[in-house]
């Protein structure tokens, strides 16, 4: 009889152990899943050349005046078909006169809201059906990211296009950093990615090129015609 129950003990025991060693398993650590680094589109100069070409009517210069001295210029990006236009604070902070290229003519702009903190401006220029930029507000930024920077730029009496290649070098939760040569007109100009559509706005900070998102910047644009609507 204690034979039989020392073979039943030892087989519980067994069983138990067995049990046992399964949860343990179960909560071994996993190997690390790691993101997938994306892999850069190798496109031809006439692609981005297209792409450019695409955004020059709805681009414009932007110069800023301070006691009858020019003190800054960028470029500004058309958002309505009547002649506002989005451009960073930078731009335009300081200034008495602002004035505005667009196509082959030279227009007097007017600040119609702004927000330092988000390094945003609107204005207006007494003009009509002008191109309109298309934003994607719902882009997903990654490191690595081919962007083309692209704006306009003075030169004597008449406005000039200008283009460079970049690309996303590192991402903050608030902060989005570009790998671009940071020349001093890049302010206000269009960030775009290889599908053609405009994803952010270029600005300089301690000698980089940063972005101001798409989705900021429309929801920038929104809230200023609702508030307008509101007012009628």
């Amino acid at each position: 009889m204690n034979h039989i129950k020392t073979i039943l003990l030892g087989f519980l025991g067994g069983t138990a152990a067995w049990f046992l060693f399964l949860s343990l398993s179960g909560n071994t650590p996993k190997e690390p899943v790691l993101a997938l680094t994306p892999i850069p589109i190798v496109v031809s100069s006439d692609f981005w050349q297209k792409i450019v070409s695409d955004h020059i009517l709805s681009t414009v210069a932007v110069q800023s005046f301070k006691g009858g001295n020019i003190i800054r210029e960028g470029s500004g990006i058309v958002v309505s078909s009547d002649g506002i236009i989005i451009t960073t604070f930078d731009v335009i902070s300081g200034a008495d006169v602002l004035q505005v290229f667009h196509k082959d003519k030279i227009l007097r702009a007017k600040v119609m809201r702004y927000d330092g903190f988000k390094n945003l401006a609107l204005l207006k220029v007494n003009s009509a059906d002008m191109d309109v930029t298309r934003f994607d507000r719902n882009y997903q930024f990654q490191p690595g990211q081919d962007m083309v920077v692209s704006g306009k730029m003075v030169e004597l009496s008449n406005s000039a296009v200008f283009a460079q290649r970049g690309m996303i070098s590192y991402i903050l939760s608030k902060d989005t950093v570009m790998d671009t040569e940071p020349n001093y007109f890049l302010s206000g100009s269009k960030v775009i990615s290889n599908s053609g559509i405009v994803v952010g706005m270029s600005y300089l900070r301690n000698g980089s090129v940063h972005l101001i998102t798409a989705e900021t910047m429309d929801d920038f644009v929104k809230s200023y015609f609702q508030a307008s609507e509101k007012q009628i």
